[in-house]
């Protein structure tokens, strides 16, 4: 069986294809050349957009006519590949225009319209939680085909439990727009910036940092809030090496891979009481109600003030991540590229 596979994330391109070339022929066409083992096809990145999306188009038009299966990772993507009948969707999030900054509205609309056609042509839509399954379904009327969770890769994993420290590393990381609800975040940090010692990481880019900024300097956290824009995937676990607690704000992500990261590495993490985030880390987390920014400033207060709890939530989150294997995910995958093929 061959088939044409387009990215999503980093981790999630990697992580696949490399367990589903294990079984089948996986060619990669991208923009970006990854580490993987499988082939790639990198189309050009020209410096004129309108250029750079026809000649993707292009290669989008021509390459399917070669393989069995074409899985693609965005509906904007399978749009142009012409072989629908040959088409897998992995649906990443419920591309929804209300909840997103104004500068990405355009996209969501484009890529909730793409998904909508598909889906009405009768094209196998795959998401990777059931949040989002019930997001896709409540929002548009969707019914997915299947969830398949992610996996993590074995770079991101340990077997030891994290002993609690002096000085806590709190990593939060995302884009920096409104529906990450980062401001949740930074407002907990102010509210526990004199009761403990803390070093907060916030790793993102996106419309809001320069209004972070502002807020980081209002708040008085200048000496305790660091950002970092940017980062290789491959020293992403360095990072999580040094934290020593992980904070997600966001309600609406579908499953999002640095609360796997973290949980991988052991870390206690703390994740709103709903959405995908919730679902991912189960049990092994510290839930605080979501958008609510008191709550979350004290259950980061009873984690870091009790060297017990510590430990237990450190050694939940290594239980919780062996549920997560892209063996598992690959598996599923196959299965519904065979009924297809």
């Amino acid at each position: 069986m061959k088939v044409l596979f387009t990215p999503h994330v980093e981790h999630f391109t990697i992580g696949l294809t490399r367990e589903l070339a294990k079984y089948i022929d996986v060619t990669l066409l991208s923009n970006t050349r990854f580490n993987t083992n499988v082939k790639q096809v990198v189309v050009p990145n020209l410096p004129m957009p309108m250029l750079n999306v026809f000649l993707k188009r292009s290669f989008c038009a021509i390459f399917p006519l070669f393989f069995d299966i074409l899985h693609v990772n965005a509906s904007l993507d399978g749009i142009s590949m012409g072989k629908h009948e040959k088409l897998v969707v992995t649906e990443h999030c419920c591309p929804d225009p209300r909840f997103v900054h104004e500068s990405q509205k355009k996209y969501y609309c484009r890529e909730r319209d793409a998904l909508l056609r598909l889906y009405e042509e009768g094209v196998p839509i795959i998401t990777i939680s059931n949040y989002c399954a019930r997001m896709l379904r409540e929002t548009y009327d969707i019914k997915v085909c299947k969830v398949i969770h992610n996996g993590l890769l074995d770079e991101f994993r340990t077997n030891e439990v994290r002993a609690p420290t002096q000085k806590h590393v709190i990593l939060w990381s995302g884009r920096l727009n409104p529906i990450k609800e980062p401001y949740v975040f930074l407002e907990a940090l102010a509210n526990i910036s004199s009761k403990i010692n803390f070093k907060a990481v916030i790793l993102g880019r996106g419309p809001l940092l320069g209004t972070m900024t502002k807020l980081v300097k209002k708040n008085k956290l200048i000496d305790k809030v660091a950002f970092v824009e940017q980062m290789p995937f491959k020293m992403l676990p360095t990072l999580y090496k040094t934290a020593t607690l992980f904070v997600h704000t966001a309600v609406r992500d579908a499953s999002p891979f640095t609360v796997l990261e973290a949980i991988g590495f052991g870390i206690p993490v703390i994740v709103p009481r709903e959405g995908g985030s919730y679902e991912i880390a189960g049990s092994g987390a510290l839930t605080f109600e979501p958008h609510d920014p008191i709550d979350l400033a004290d259950k980061i207060l009873s984690i870091v003030s009790d060297a017990d709890m510590y430990r237990k939530q450190s050694k939940r989150s290594l239980e919780r991540v062996r549920d997560f294997t892209w063996q598992k995910a690959a598996k599923e995958y196959l299965k519904i590229y065979q009924k297809l093929s």
